[in-house]
């Protein structure tokens, strides 16, 4: 199957919510982008803090919620720019034993004392600190190595760039695949009389799912609705019979196959059509779920 694919037998157990899966995609474009670049600018430093400030400032875009692209190049310039200060400030005093000490305290203190205030910046100031004395060793000592390196930081940066514009938006599989993890489950428990919407999977995939609607068209915002009314209403017990418990479990399953696809999915099949004769409730569930579904993928 493929990596691209929203459910992966491979990977689902170790990437259920195509979390990792993303953001390698993500970092493996930027990858190649640099070492291209690296290999006509010729850094004439060791280029890796240069290709590792980039790499984390493309994944730090991914992972900060961003409704636009516009939106995740500043978030991405924001990061690149803070680790960059970090850079240059160690490397200036790197050679300075005792200055560097009193660089460090200082540093340490003002960005905590201005960023660490911010609840949606509050692990950066540990970033930029931790960042800087990883960098340390080797840095520019005057204003004309400064300005060169933060050339080859701009330099470097436009690969970031150009990995987030050209990159395609899978905030969908994200979601779909949280979708099928919620499905799987139901799959699993129907029938269960001791089973509770308050299972951690089923409550993990539906924040995953929430997360990603201020991102997706309004229709996605429907389904989304769907699935929790039919959380409430199916997974609970109805005393169904053995053959019914049978059918419905097929049905999901085959519901499941078709967001694994991508495709619409239909009511008409055999295994739909003989709940719709035994239970008109449960099929009238079905029903509402899959009008929810199909709209995002006609």
């Amino acid at each position: 199957m493929s990596v691209y694919s929203i459910s992966n037998k491979f990977l689902d157990t170790y990437d259920p919510f195509w979390t990792c899966r993303l953001l390698s995609l993500k970092v493996g474009t930027a990858a190649i982008l640099l070492f291209l670049c690296n290999a006509f600018l010729l850094a004439p430093q060791s280029p890796i803090t240069y290709l590792l400030t980039i790499a984390i400032g493309t994944l730090a875009s991914e992972v900060i919620p961003a409704p636009t692209r516009s939106r995740k190049i500043v978030n991405f310039i924001s990061i690149v720019f803070l680790l960059a200060i970090s850079t240059i400030v160690f490397g200036m005093f790197s050679y300075f034993r005792f200055g560097l000490f009193f660089v460090v305290i200082a540093f340490t203190y003002l960005v905590l004392r201005f960023m660490a205030a911010s609840p949606k910046v509050a692990a950066v100031p540990t970033i930029m600190i931790t960042w800087g004395v990883m960098s340390l060793g080797g840095g520019a000592t005057d204003f004309n190595a400064v300005a060169n390196n933060y050339l080859y930081f701009f330099e470097f940066g436009l690969m970031g760039v150009i990995t987030i514009l050209f990159f395609p938006d899978f905030t969908s599989k994200v979601f779909y695949s949280a979708f099928i993890r919620i499905l799987e489950s139901d799959i699993t428990h129907i029938g269960d009389r001791h089973y509770k919407n308050s299972d951690p999977h089923v409550l993990t995939a539906l924040y995953v799912m929430h997360s990603k609607l201020p991102f997706l068209p309004e229709r996605y915002n429907t389904q989304y609705e769907a699935l929790i009314q039919f959380q409430n209403d199916f997974m609970k017990p109805h005393g169904l019979t053995a053959e019914e418990q049978l059918l419905s479990r097929s049905v999901l399953s085959e519901f499941k196959e078709s967001v694994s696809a991508g495709l619409p999915f239909s009511l008409a099949t055999n295994n739909s059509q003989q709940i719709r004769d035994r239970n008109p409730t449960i099929y009238k569930m079905f029903s509402n779920l899959v009008s929810g579904y199909n709209p995002c993928k006609v």
